[in-house]
């Protein structure tokens, strides 16, 4: 039995697994199991998982039909024989410090759940996000306004604590509806490591780069499930500020994985059904118009700039030549978003 275990799930990312794995390798901490769950990659990736089994006896590879890496996580937790575990993608970077400075936050803190900072590289630009418990007000505020529970990836969580796998079924939030959950589950103590030692790298052919079926779904998810995370703040002016936070979360959910995706890629008719569907429907108008009901000049409030406006105000236009018209404004969108 090891101290932790670490699962990566692998779809057709042979351009850049070997260097992911050699991150995990290179660890100042080594009292852990590295688990690669080949999700029926139609690559290379399969045969680089079974040629990496020679290199480190830690090392162990499953392979399976293509069910998503929601499934792929899956079947790591059920073969993990680590007392913690953690989540790396296939084509991300990690810190040699990572496992162990996480390990030392989690029980010297006596918590169930460390997380650290990470920055996200996507084409040319890099944006920084360290993780910190820095509002004394509430602490599932702290967690809302400030992401903590977005991303499963930075994070070391107790095997035992975890009752409910990732949904299979869904393309898009799984890993944030996790996390959730977790919370949810535990109401556990988190350590933080205000330290950037993860690398989440977003690359053209990466699934967040593509509009996905089922995206609205895992997007409609999260919202409920974070509005759950309201009934833990019994200070109703705090409360107010999470909920605007959700609400955004809610809004560039859908604007991250449809407005983006209509100029960022070839457009389609199918695009634009998906798009007029989701814009025409009353809960996602209210909540959007709600966007507009909370203190934005408040300083423990989520701002709102007005590229931002601009996008919220789109959102509501029902017409379709609208959208069309958008999408075939692609060289101007890109200018205006830089």
């Amino acid at each position: 039995m090891c101290k932790i275990s670490v699962i990566i799930p692998v779809y057709n990312k042979s351009k850049y697994l070997i260097e992911t794995v050699n991150c995990i390798l290179g660890q100042t901490y080594s009292d852990y199991e590295l688990l690669l769950i080949d999700d029926g990659s139609t690559d290379d990736s399969g045969i680089l998982c079974d040629r990496l089994l020679n290199r480190d006896s830690r090392i162990k590879v499953f392979h399976t039909e293509n069910c998503g890496v929601g499934a792929a996580r899956n079947l790591g937790i059920n073969h993990a024989a680590g007392q913690y575990i953690c989540f790396i993608d296939a084509d991300d970077y990690v810190d040699k410090t990572f496992l162990e400075k996480l390990l030392v936050a989690i029980e010297s803190q006596q918590a169930d759940l460390a997380t650290c900072g990470y920055y996200e590289k996507k084409y040319a630009s890099v944006q920084k996000r360290t993780i910190e418990n820095n509002n004394i007000e509430n602490e599932i505020y702290n967690i809302i306004r400030y992401n903590v529970l977005c991303t499963s990836w930075n994070k070391l969580y107790v095997r035992e604590k975890i009752q409910h796998l990732f949904i299979e079924d869904l393309s898009t939030a799984e890993d944030s509806l996790f996390c959730v959950q977790y919370f949810l589950d535990n109401d556990p103590k988190i350590a933080y490591v205000n330290e950037i030692l993860y690398g989440y790298i977003r690359y053209d052919d990466g699934l967040s780069a593509h509009l996905r079926k089922g995206a609205l779904q895992g997007i409609q998810e999260l919202y409920k499930s974070n509005m759950k995370l309201l009934s833990k703040i019994p200070d109703k002016e705090i409360q107010t500020l999470a909920i605007h936070h959700i609400y955004k979360n809610y809004f560039y959910g859908i604007y991250t994985f449809i407005f983006e995706n209509i100029c960022d890629h070839p457009f389609d008719r199918s695009k634009l059904a998906i798009v007029s569907k989701i814009i025409s429907g009353r809960k996602y108008r209210k909540i959007i118009k709600n966007i507009f009901r909370y203190p934005f000049y408040d300083k423990r409030a989520e701002k709102t700039t007005n590229k931002e406006t601009l996008y919220i105000l789109f959102s509501l236009l029902k017409m379709k030549r609208a959208i069309l018209l958008l999408a075939r404004m692609k060289k101007f969108w890109d200018k205006y978003k830089k």
